[in-house]
């Protein structure tokens, strides 16, 4: 295992791997995930002459146990950190869940001079619907907010059932996540709002949703690609999937990430 040090502390466990010269894609995990979630992702790419670099946050995988910087900014500082360390730039986010949030932070705190293109799976810009965002999680208020949290463990996520090939793959010895003592993070990044990112961002950006998705509508995909600038930005509804289509639909979940990157691709060939 590899570590690295936040300037807090913390060990992070981390993996980099891939061809030197080749484009960089950061998988970035749901809150409760480790980086074993992307093994149907990582060997794929890699094929594809990609570089992948995958990270488990603070207080998840095999990173250090941790009871504090459990918020979506530490988060993405951390992973500026990480960056940095490892001198890599131009790099392909790819978050799911939680890790779109920590992406949307990211920007928000420190830009897009190293970003290349966004990948976001199941996951709107701002969970809490109001009168100027109708796409936010299911039920979800101001008044019930820690009661989500906290039921948070019993929501079932998926909807097309992962496969037993799927389930070895990512199979992995770690830490028994403790969803209590991590709670503040899942609040924190339930109160977020991210709108305002998603409009100022300026790289491509494709919004992936589960057409099935126990927590939000699919049409939120739509709603936050119509916020953006780039005219590469698309969304896409996987629409047999629930919240975590890179495991239930492996095949078209890569095929649409692939695709995506390769028009990134051409356009910077132009």
């Amino acid at each position: 295992m590899t570590f690295f040090k936040t300037n807090d502390n913390v060990r992070l466990n981390y993996q980099l791997q891939g061809p030197y010269d080749g484009p960089v894609i950061v998988f970035s995990t749901g809150y409760s995930g480790d980086q074993a979630t992307w093994n149907m992702q990582i060997p794929y790419f890699l094929e594809k002459g990609y570089r992948i670099l995958t990270w488990d946050y603070r207080a998840h995988g095999h990173s250090d146990q941790v009871d504090y910087g459990l918020r979506i900014a530490r988060l993405a500082s951390d992973l500026n950190e990480l960056l940095t360390q490892l001198h890599l730039d131009q790099v392909i986010l790819v978050g799911h869940s939680m890790g779109t949030m920590v992406h949307y932070a990211y920007v928000s705190l420190f830009g897009q001079k190293r970003i290349r293109a966004i990948v976001s799976e199941d996951q709107p810009p701002k969970m809490l619907t109001d009168e100027n965002w109708f796409y936010g999680r299911y039920d979800l208020t101001y008044a019930n907010l820690e009661q989500m949290a906290e039921d948070f463990p019993k929501t079932p996520l998926i909807r097309k059932q992962i496969s037993d090939d799927v389930k070895r793959a990512i199979s992995d010895i770690h830490p028994k996540f403790d969803f209590k003592a991590t709670r503040p993070l899942i609040v924190d990044g339930m109160e977020q709002d991210f709108t305002d990112v998603v409009r100022i961002e300026t790289c491509p950006h494709l919004f992936i949703a589960g057409g099935k998705s126990p927590l939000y509508d699919a049409h939120q995909a739509e709603a936050a690609c119509s916020l953006h600038q780039n005219a590469l930005s698309q969304a896409v509804v996987l629409d047999e999937c629930g919240h975590i289509p890179h495991l239930e639909d492996v095949e078209k979940f890569n095929r649409t990430l692939e695709a995506f990157l390769i028009t990134v691709r051409a356009s910077e060939e132009e």
